[in-house]
């Protein structure tokens, strides 16, 4: 999976069911980080907190607005003003006959 560059905006597409469709910020790719493989840090963009966050083996609810995930549980919204376009190249087709 591509690595995603702070400030991007992402939906969240598994984990908690409660967090689930939640639209996220990317605040730090941090990596290796305990038992993630691919971690980043991740913030609400409405400043509410997560529905639910693991912390060891204790659910918290509403705790907090910042959490740590791994990155198979976010896609990238696209379709903003921001994204990157690819580059689009018009030719001319000719036919022979």
């Amino acid at each position: 999976m591509s690595i995603l560059k702070p400030g991007t905006l992402c939906v969240i597409i598994a984990g908690c069911p409660e967090n689930i469709g939640m639209v996220v910020e990317v605040i730090q790719h941090i990596g290796v980080y305990q038992d993630r493989q691919d971690a980043y840090l991740i913030k609400t963009t409405s400043g509410r907190h997560f529905h639910q966050l693991w912390s060891g083996n204790d659910l918290l609810r509403g705790q907090s607005d910042e959490c740590v995930t791994d990155r198979h549980k976010l896609r990238p919204l696209v379709g903003g003003e921001d994204d990157e376009q690819d580059e689009v190249v018009e030719r001319e087709l000719i036919v022979s006959r």
